[in-house]
């Protein structure tokens, strides 16, 4: 067939395609059109935008974390709840025990006190041999000793019931405690949510913009989230590949132990060079490190504390988002799923000691094992 004959099926299919993304746009973007909408639209806001909506997304912040607080104190109360019932169950189980051998007891006193201590006299001056009379005082002497254990144990299965009765009581105290907290976290959020309804209604006309305005931003806070997290395990995993190249470390062997160094440029460089994500940008100043996606104006500032003596992990201090601060809550929210973090066991095993941030640089010392 010449090119000018019939066009073959894959050419066909070929031409759907393209008929589709020329009438359909979003048939080959898919969810990324809205999210690139989003982020045009709070990229064009003015400064007197922006400082409106600092102010509410603020207060859409600490209702989120109300919502978070009221999410654990409820998850917190579940799970009381289930350690009172348990409890109870087993206090129920103890007194029934506790009555069972408590009866046992009455029987055995109303045996000794109807037959006296004639009777076990008598059951010994019986006795028609050494071997018999021997029997009969240790028959007697089991009889004394076993009456002695079981009131012992009666005492102690008291003790443990009172002592499950006060642990019981205590859980329902935190129990009332935590409905408390939760009736006050409902009602700071509800008023965080009126405060936030008044600001909006004060603006009168302009109000319906900027609740359109903060619902693209809350949706690209919720995606954001998202993406610090897959970049978070994205940065750890090529860490831990070992994909940072030892010669950059710069080591210096002393007396003391090893220094080395950590260049912003080369953590860029790695991660820019491994991941298909995001880029970050890494920043070091004097006492601060910076961690920034350009594309999605998030920036976060902190230091690098030393955990398990291996591993350098970066604690955010504060930040912001699209120039709006991030209260500290959010910034937990960040890292919910784990933090970004240097480990030294991917390069040696090694014991960190310190770590300072320089301009443009981090340098940390290790002792080797």
């Amino acid at each position: 067939m010449t090119k000018f004959g019939k066009p073959r099926k894959s050419n066909l299919v070929v031409l759907i395609v393209l008929a589709l993304m020329a009438v359909l746009p979003g048939f080959v973007s898919g969810q990324a059109r809205p999210a690139l909408e989003m982020q045009h639209r709070l990229d064009g806001i003015s400064e007197n935008e922006k400082a409106v909506l600092e102010t509410l997304f603020i207060l859409s912040q600490e209702i989120e974390e109300m919502d978070r607080e009221q999410q654990d104190i409820t998850r917190k109360m579940e799970a009381l709840r289930e350690e009172v019932k348990a409890v109870a169950e087993k206090i129920e189980n103890r007194q029934r025990d506790y009555e069972n051998k408590l009866d046992i007891l009455k029987r055995v006193l109303v045996s000794y006190q109807r037959n006296g201590p004639a009777s076990y006299l008598s059951i010994i001056l019986r006795a028609d041999s050494l071997s018999s009379f021997l029997r009969s005082i240790n028959i007697i002497k089991d009889l004394v000793r076993n009456t002695r254990e079981l009131l012992d144990r009666l005492e102690q299965d008291w003790k443990r019931l009172m002592a499950e009765r006060e642990s019981l009581a205590d859980k329902i105290a935190l129990l009332e405690t935590k409905e408390e907290d939760l009736k006050e976290a409902m009602a700071k959020k509800r008023q965080l949510r009126e405060e936030q309804e008044a600001y909006l209604n004060s603006l009168k006309e302009e109000g319906d913009h900027y609740r359109e305005l903060l619902t693209n931003l809350q949706d690209m806070w919720d995606m954001i989230k998202e993406l610090v997290s897959d970049i978070i395990n994205e940065f750890n995993r090529i860490i831990g590949e070992g994909k940072f190249p030892m010669e950059e470390l710069d080591l210096k062997f002393s007396l003391l132990g090893i220094r080395g160094t950590i260049r912003e440029e080369t953590l860029n460089s790695v991660y820019r060079e491994n991941s298909n994500l995001d880029e970050i940008v890494f920043h070091f100043y004097p006492g601060r490190a910076e961690i920034e996606i350009p594309e999605k104006q998030l920036v976060l500032a902190g230091t690098f504390s030393i955990e398990e003596g291996r591993v350098l992990k970066f604690v955010a201090e504060e930040g912001s988002f699209y120039g709006m601060k991030l209260e500290q809550a959010s910034l937990d929210e960040l890292f919910r799923d784990g933090y970004l973090s240097i480990d030294f066991g991917a390069f040696s095993d090694v014991s960190l000691q310190s770590v300072k941030i320089c301009d443009g640089y981090l340098e940390f010392t290790v002792k080797p094992f």
